[in-house]
């Protein structure tokens, strides 16, 4: 079945929530929505190649509030926070931010999550789409711990791309300068409260900016429009480019429940070694033990330009025509200039230059399989 141009279009209603930047993603020009945590999550203000054109060579931002925030508080937050995902967080400070994966008791993933700790006792996680609050919430109330889980009031906007330290600059008039990657400090702006961390999904230099009260959405989003004009600043949407050029994954596409963390490369989240109990430490290990029996890895692709990301997974087969995984998804870097993609395959199809055949609507394409990431994500700030 072909992918058409007529697309049936997303109602909008009282029953998925909008975001505070609702009305900004309106003003200027979004061209649709997605569903995303039971939010509408903008997919585009203009051509994906545009839009990443911006966000590597200059600056942009857009409404990521679809990333919903799960507080955990109370005497028990570190130890449970230690309790529900594998990495050893027992140096854990505060204003650090982590990169964590919250796993199942047969070493699943349930998600993948940035952690902020903004307190002793206090701790933001940031998860991709899913009901991750309410596996949270069952854990808690059988865990014997001190603890409260609950959603604050919470909608992070970012700003990313080579410029975005500097756009910082001027907005908060050089007052965060010193903060470091995976860090974060409570601020506001113009009496707006927010949270302020060097964090993002987009594998470029990243801000966001953790909006503490959604009645001042569409304010925050002007000041910030009217300051990123000076360095060619544009509103965007999550971009499918870059994200698959930095092998920067996204739950529910590229991974999900049914497969664990040596799956999909996140090795460096899980240590069996430590003392610390947590959920899926027994399965994890054997899985360890065993090896994993698929990979995902990074193929690129002969054939037509992909100019418009898949609608379904794609089918990946080898040379004999054998079912051997399946794409999530991929787009054409302009960058390379090649189609690339991101793929789960059998982990004897897993090896580098291994050649694939990737099957779409219109078209066989002939691939070959490649290490991850094309491009590392930008960590380092030209102020720091």
């Amino acid at each position: 079945m072909s992918q058409s141009d007529n697309k049936p279009l997303i109602g909008i209603g009282t029953r998925i929530r909008k975001s505070p930047y609702f009305d900004s993603n309106i003003k200027y020009g979004v061209k649709g929505f997605t569903i995303y945590n039971k939010m509408y999550l903008p997919t585009g203000f203009d051509d994906p190649a545009k839009e990443y054109e911006s966000l590597i060579n200059d600056v942009t931002f857009g409404d990521f509030a679809a990333e919903r925030q799960i507080e955990i508080n109370g005497p028990d937050a570190h130890d449970f926070i230690k309790y529900i995902q594998p990495r050893n967080l027992d140096k854990c400070e505060i204003g650090f931010c982590k990169y964590i994966i919250l796993t199942d008791n047969d070493g699943g993933i349930i998600n993948d999550a940035c952690l902020l700790r903004l307190e002793d006792e206090k701790f933001w996680i940031s998860p991709g789409d899913g009901d991750v609050i309410l596996w949270l919430q069952g854990l808690a109330t059988n865990s014997g711990m001190n603890v409260s889980i609950h959603e604050p009031d919470v909608s992070p906007l970012q700003i990313s791309g080579p410029k975005s330290g500097k756009l910082i600059q001027k907005l908060f008039k050089k007052e965060h300068d010193d903060l470091g990657y995976y860090k974060a400090k409570q601020t506001s702006l113009n009496g707006i409260p927010m949270v302020i961390a060097r964090t993002g999904w987009s594998g470029e230099l990243s801000y966001e900016l953790y909006l503490q009260d959604s009645s001042k959405g569409n304010n925050l989003f002007e000041m910030v429009y009217e300051a990123a004009k000076e360095f060619n600043g544009r509103v965007i949407a999550p971009n499918t480019i870059r994200t698959i050029e930095g092998g920067i994954l996204s739950y529910g596409s590229d991974f999900d429940r049914t497969h664990n963390p040596f799956t999909i490369g996140f090795d460096r989240l899980v240590h069996l070694e430590q003392e610390n109990d947590f959920i899926g430490k027994d399965a994890l290990k054997k899985i360890k033990e065993e090896g994993p029996k698929e990979k995902l890895v990074g193929v690129e692709m002969l054939g037509t330009p992909i100019k418009k990301a898949p609608e379904h997974f794609w089918n990946v087969y080898n040379v004999d025509n054998k079912k051997v995984g399946r794409l999530s998804r991929c787009f054409f870097s302009p960058r390379l200039e090649k189609n690339i993609g991101l793929a789960i395959v059998d982990i004897d199809y897993a090896i580098p230059e291994t050649r694939v055949i990737v099957e779409s609507p219109s078209e066989t394409h002939s691939s070959i399989v490649v290490d991850l990431p094309w491009f590392e994500s930008v960590k380092k700030n030209i102020l720091d």
